[in-house]
């Protein structure tokens, strides 16, 4: 490598940042800390004894200096950055690849709208490393492999854990901006409402709610499918919830709500209480369908894994610039390497 750092974890303070670095310290990697908070970036390096560098995501040219030498940039601040475009045209500047575990929709699209310039320097974009994206992407590109000309795709998650503070902020935060689908490959508006659609996660029949995720731009793009729905199991009891979300959206963004958060679940990282499902089902132009299902571990350990396995991966080997699905960067069988995940299942058309 000619760069003298090899990866920089940003929000490294954070439960994801944390988890992260710990593993790249048992696999012999030091990272150089980052992130916006001195007080709590200094306490965490002092543990760790890293170095570490304190400095925001606004203006490119700053970022740039500091990534000028590094070979790899992990954003785990993702639901506290409104705007990735600095970070991304940063990394192009000074020719770092730049990896987020965020995965929402406003991410994931702006990051694609630099496609570009990405292709003409050195640096690999690519977001959304976490179970919001991954395992969609990977069912999406897996079906695509079979049926080839999609005009249909749905995408659902059965997601069993204990959701952390900055999780469950960034859910309601993304809630709140309203639901969308993609028509023809155009980001529509639709209400929130209880959806009657069941689908079978592992051995059991679920109900599903129609919800707004980053897949809806991932799988879009590493598939060209023009019409993506995606859907989030939910049981029956919160089909008020579910509803009122249409007539009250502002209410989820409320800061006294964010504060009561933070009081109940700031000081703990989410526990896992099981294993995740997600599901997928195709519809091709000419109506032949396929379902594929995978399981992954829970959504903070494989975010941890996903993002360690990418981020390796771009240290070992050379990989043109250009912004990337996970599918794309990887392959749809990416998430079948990932530790801890099953191989994709084919079959069942139940739900």
């Amino acid at each position: 490598m000619s760069k003298k750092v090899g990866i920089i974890v940003y929000g490294a303070y954070g439960q994801i940042g944390k988890a992260i670095t710990q593993e790249l310290l048992k696999q012999g990697i030091y990272p150089l800390l980052a992130g916006r908070n001195t007080k709590k970036l200094t306490q965490f390096a002092n543990k760790t004894n890293l170095p570490f560098a304190c400095f925001d995501l606004i203006n490119p040219t700053t970022i740039a200096r500091h990534l000028e030498d590094a070979e790899v940039f992990i954003n785990c601040a993702g639901s506290l950055i409104t705007n990735p475009e600095p970070i991304a045209r940063a990394a192009i500047q000074a020719q770092c690849h730049y990896l987020d575990v965020g995965g929402q929709y406003h991410t994931l699209t702006t990051l694609y709208s630099l496609s570009n310039i990405a292709t003409s320097g050195n640096s690999v974009i690519c977001a959304g490393l976490g179970a919001e994206c991954i395992p969609g992407d990977c069912l999406a590109g897996s079906i695509k492999h079979n049926l080839k000309d999609l005009s249909q795709l749905d995408i659902a998650y059965d997601i069993s854990h204990r959701f952390s503070a900055g999780s469950i902020k960034a859910t309601l935060n993304r809630l709140s901006k309203g639901n969308i689908e993609l028509q023809n490959h155009t980001p529509t508006a639709t209400q929130y409402s209880f959806n009657s659609k069941r689908v079978l996660f592992g051995s059991r029949m679920k109900h599903v709610s129609q919800v707004p995720t980053g897949d809806l731009a991932a799988v879009n793009r590493s598939t060209n499918c023009p019409n993506v729905k995606s859907y989030f199991a939910i049981t029956k009891q919160f089909t008020p919830i579910i509803r009122l979300l249409n007539w009250i959206p502002g209410l989820l963004i409320a800061k006294p709500l964010h504060r009561m958060i933070d009081k109940l679940f700031g000081n703990s990282m989410g526990k896992p209480t099981g294993i995740s499902h997600y599901w997928a089902k195709g519809i091709s132009t000419d109506e032949r369908e396929m379902v594929a299902r995978v399981s992954t571990p829970d959504i903070y350990q494989f975010t941890v894994n996903s993002t360690l396995y990418i981020a390796n991966y771009l240290l070992k080997h050379e990989r043109s610039g250009g912004v990337y699905t996970p599918a794309e960067l990887m392959t749809w069988q990416l998430i079948e390497k990932i530790p801890g995940c099953s191989s994709i299942r084919f079959g069942d058309m139940s739900g």
